[in-house]
């Protein structure tokens, strides 16, 4: 095999993970809604008014903060797929990694968010009780990285 064949094998790896972190990034960014907008029953508040909240800038709906929160989800899943999945399965194929990966990748989001993007941007977001924004997040890592964690070996 030659220099070519190894780069575009390794090209086409990286766009099967970026492929697979949008498709696993959705599922995880439907998880994180569908338990963000369970606790929000909960506590009497309207699950649109929650989607609403994702919306960017002045026109809030709650079509427009799903598709924001879903791109974002997208978004993030593939870089957990070209950056991080990666770096996990190169050091270790057991699946428990993947879960442990994603639970990081997870509380690293929640972080960043906390100390730097909803400040900055005085979201509504900042309205979610921190520990249900927290916990939304690590299911959304959670599920990332299990459904990574599913393409390695039953027996592992």
């Amino acid at each position: 095999m030659d220099k070519v064949d190894i780069i575009n094998e390794n090209k086409s790896s990286l766009n099967n993970l970026a492929v697979d972190g949008v498709i696993y990034g959705l599922m995880g960014g439907i998880t994180m809604y569908m338990v963000l907008a369970a606790l929000a029953l909960l506590s009497g508040e309207n699950p649109a008014a929650l989607l609403a909240r994702f919306s960017a800038g002045q026109l809030t709906s709650p079509i427009r903060g799903l598709l924001s929160h879903l791109a974002v989800s997208a978004i993030y899943g593939a870089l957990f797929g070209v950056l991080v999945w990666p770096l996990l399965t190169r050091f270790t194929a057991r699946r428990v990694y993947g879960y442990v990966g994603g639970l990081l990748f997870g509380s690293l989001l929640f972080l960043l968010s906390q100390i730097a993007v909803l400040p900055i941007t005085n979201s509504p977001l900042g309205e979610i009780p921190t520990w249900e924004w927290g916990l939304g997040h690590a299911l959304y890592g959670l599920v990332l990285g299990g459904l990574f964690a599913s393409k390695v070996g039953k027996n592992q």
